[in-house]
C-alpha cells in the first residue's frame, strides 16, 4: 500500500481537522507582520525584557519540544491550532526578549529581518503568516511559549505511542465530525499521505 512496507506496525493516532487553504503568502500580509514585530520589538527592548528561563532548555515534558516524529503530526493536522495566529504568529515580549538573550541580536530592523526571513512562500491562508502545509517554518527556539508548549490531545497521543512503544513511525488519522477526513503514514524523515477515495465514518468499516 503506498510502497509501505508493514503498514500494520505503523501505530494509529487520531488528530483534528480543519481544513486548511495554503496560497502564495501576500506581501500585505508580510508587511503588517513586520509593522507588528518592529513595534513589538522597539516595545521590548524599551522595557528591557529578557524573556526569562527558555522553555527548550527545560526539562519538562509538557514544555519541551516533542520528538521529530510528533512534530510531523502537526505537519499532517496542518496546525488546526495554529490557525489563530494570524499576522502576529502569538509573538510578544518573552518571546523576543529570549531572541535577543540568544542570539545577541538587539536592533529592532535587525531582529525583525531575522525573523521575516522565515516567511514561506506559500503559506496557510488567513492563519499564521509561518504556517504552511508542512508545518511551521520558524525554528522553535524563535516561536512563542504557546507555540512549543501547547499539545492537542492527538500529539499527546502520538507522543505516549512513540514513548511506549519506541517506535519512529505513526499512522495519523485525521477526523472532523466523527468522520475520517485524510490520513498519512508519517516516517522519522517523511510524510506519505494516503488519499483516502472515501469518506470514512468512525467505527464503521470503509
Amino acid at each position: 500500500m503506498l510502497g509501505v512496507r508493514r503498514p500494520e506496525s505503523y501505530p494509529m493516532v487520531v488528530v483534528p481537522d480543519d481544513p486548511a487553504d495554503v496560497d502564495r503568502l501576500p506581501d500585505s500580509r508580510k508587511q503588517v507582520h513586520a509593522a507588528f514585530l518592529y513595534d513589538l520589538c522597539v516595545k521590548t527592548l524599551s522595557a528591557g525584557i529578557d524573556g526569562g528561563e527558555d522553555p527548550l532548555d527545560m526539562n519538562f515534558p509538557e514544555t519541551g519540544p516533542p520528538a521529530v516524529v510528533a512534530s510531523r503530526v502537526c505537519g499532517v493536522c496542518q496546525g488546526t491550532c495554529c490557525h489563530l495566529g494570524k499576522a502576529r504568529a502569538f509573538l510578544d515580549a518573552a518571546a523576543i526578549g529570549r531572541f535577543v538573550t540568544r542570539s545577541g541580536i538587539a536592533d529592532p530592523l535587525d531582529i525583525v529581518h531575522a525573523y521575516t526571513a522565515y516567511l514561506p512562500q506559500i503559506s496557510v491562508k488567513d492563519a499564521c503568516v509561518y504556517q504552511t502545509d508542512q508545518g511551521c517554518t520558524l525554528p522553535r527556539w524563535m516561536r512563542a511559549d504557546i507555540c512549543n508548549a501547547y499539545r492537542c490531545q492527538g500529539l499527546k497521543q502520538a507522543e505516549r505511542m512513540i514513548r511506549d512503544h519506541e517506535t519512529s513511525r505513526l499512522y495519523v488519522v485525521v477526523r472532523k465530525d466523527n468522520r475520517i477526513t485524510r490520513a498519512a503514514f508519517v516516517q522519522y524523515h517523511r510524510i506519505r499521505n494516503y488519499p483516502l477515495t472515501i469518506s470514512c465514518t468512525a467505527g464503521k468499516k470503509c
